[in-house]
């Protein structure tokens, strides 16, 4: 209980910024703002999943949750839903999921090393957790840090029952929170340390490779439609040079704001460089592909998709504090110093941007109009050239007059565009009969009469729905088959 004390005490500190002010200006603070919300309203009515937000784009929809991972704002959402408001909603996930990740590392540290709970307060305090937090609001990028101590943990405890279901329950928790961070946590943290172990104990790849597979099988019922439908929405505005990783190279910086993410990555690389161990590896290989000294690295698949190569440094910075904390021996200063001496900038950096953020008033319940969510989102084919504002929000002044109804009376006979987003989850009728439509925005032929607009479920729904369902019923087979039996 001390321990957690002082973590709880860590984590108020560091989210003093936001607990006293509220919420500053983010990168992401206006999606965090319009997700909560309508998760919230959501959850309120009795939807547990609104994989689609009604009043997004000016009330044209958006099938956001179709495509990004839930858990971080069933959190925010859950809690707006029990009576906060939207931001005090966001404040508190952002505190929970900070706590959490000092929680589970001081978990995984304990009994690997003499100071846990300095790790812990070490892990929560990193700067890159900093970043995610002040600077870009990237509050599921957050929450995926509390995963790595608990993957850690499952890989050393197998091939047993417990590290084979902790190890499915984790890597499934950081499939549900961040996409791209899982991909990065697979191919540079889990295989390596599986690997790793493997050279000594052969009989940990298939544990490992149920593990994986039950993950897989039981988020199926977000993955299949995310995987999918990405041809309904306009996902090139996901690449564009921006957010290719191979154009992050070594000490260029496209986004001023964000400080110097690469001294983060150096600074990490050389503190773990005092010890010697397969964390010291790790970090080093997360440290150099991070900080952009590997572009060629970042046009592999699935790597080309992560959008930016130091999203790896949260591997970076869970790899190198364990090695600096389970090393046994006494760190060499001839690394430690050099690299403490990296991060000075990057902390110095960071309080000024977020300053700096908070000199500039923010009006986020303003944006209950418009909710301009993310712009990879709206309907594929959505004519958006020369609509976007530099924050990446649309003019959709043009489809104001369109009506958002869902019955429909038509006087006269001829073509009828609504002002709601094409996907397949939205069926035309008219007498319970089919009516063919189109897209971007549901666009059909008419002749008078009433037409509805009816929500349908698809079949990757109900496929991901069953596979899900189907694996879990395994998981919970083969934890029974594995139980321990009584032969007295």
């Amino acid at each position: 209980m001390r321990s957690l004390f002082w973590l709880i005490l860590v984590t108020a500190v560091v989210m003093a910024p936001n607990l006293i002010f509220g919420q500053g200006y983010t990168h992401s603070g206006t999606y965090n703002y319009i997700w909560t919300s309508q998760f919230s309203e959501a959850i309120r009515a009795g939807t547990l999943y609104p994989r689609w937000l009604p009043h997004s784009f000016e009330g044209l929809g958006s099938p956001t949750f179709y495509f990004y991972p839930p858990l971080a704002y069933w959190l925010s959402g859950g809690i707006g839903a029990i009576g906060f408001t939207t931001l005090q909603a966001i404040t508190a996930a952002e505190f929970i999921v900070l706590l959490a990740s000092g929680v589970t590392m001081h978990l995984w540290l304990k009994g690997r090393s003499a100071y846990p709970l300095l790790g812990a307060i070490c892990y929560i305090v990193a700067p890159y957790h900093l970043l995610d937090l002040g600077v870009r609001g990237a509050l599921a990028e957050l929450t995926a840090f509390l995963w790595f101590p608990l993957i850690a943990l499952a890989i050393e405890r197998l091939p047993t029952r417990n590290g084979i279901f902790l190890l499915t329950g984790s890597f499934a928790g950081l499939l549900l929170t961040h996409l791209p961070m899982a991909v990065l946590t697979g191919i540079f943290m889990i295989a390596p340390l599986v690997f790793w172990r493997a050279k000594e104990d052969k009989s940990l790849w298939i544990p490992a490779a149920i593990s994986g597979a039950l993950a897989i099988g039981l988020v199926a019922f977000y993955l299949l439609p995310a995987l999918t439908l990405q041809g309904h929405i306009t996902t090139k505005l996901l690449w564009s040079p921006y957010y290719q990783p191979a154009n992050w190279i070594i000490f260029d910086r496209p986004d001023p704001t964000l400080g110097n993410v690469q001294l983060i990555g150096l600074g990490m690389l050389l503190i773990s460089l005092s010890t010697r161990s397969i964390w010291t590896g790790i970090a080093v290989v997360t440290g150099i592909a991070a900080i952009g000294l590997l572009p060629p690295l970042w046009l592999i698949p699935p790597l080309d998709k992560v959008q930016f190569p130091w999203r790896l440094l949260g591997v970076t910075e869970f790899v190198a504090i364990t090695a600096v904390f389970t090393a046994g021996k006494p760190l060499r200063l001839l690394f430690v110093l050099p690299g403490l001496g990296c991060l000075i900038i990057p902390y110095v950096l960071l309080m000024k941007q977020v300053h700096k953020h908070y000199e500039v008033p923010q009006h986020y319940e303003a944006l209950t109009p418009r909710l301009p969510d993310a712009i990879e989102y709206l309907p594929n084919g959505f004519p958006y050239q020369g609509t976007i504002d530099n924050k990446r929000a649309p003019d959709l002044t043009a489809y104001k007059s369109l009506s958002r109804a869902s019955v429909i009376e038509v006087p006269k006979a001829g073509a009828v565009t609504l002002g709601r987003a094409a996907f397949p989850i939205w069926r035309v009728e008219r007498d319970g009969k089919v009516v063919p439509s189109t897209g971007p925005l549901i666009r059909f032929q008419a002749t008078p009469g009433t037409y509805r607009i009816v929500r349908v479920r698809i079949w990757q729904e109900i496929a991901g729905a069953i596979v899900s369902l189907i694996t879990l019923l395994a998981a919970l087979l083969f934890w029974y088959a594995r139980r321990p039996r009584n032969t007295a």
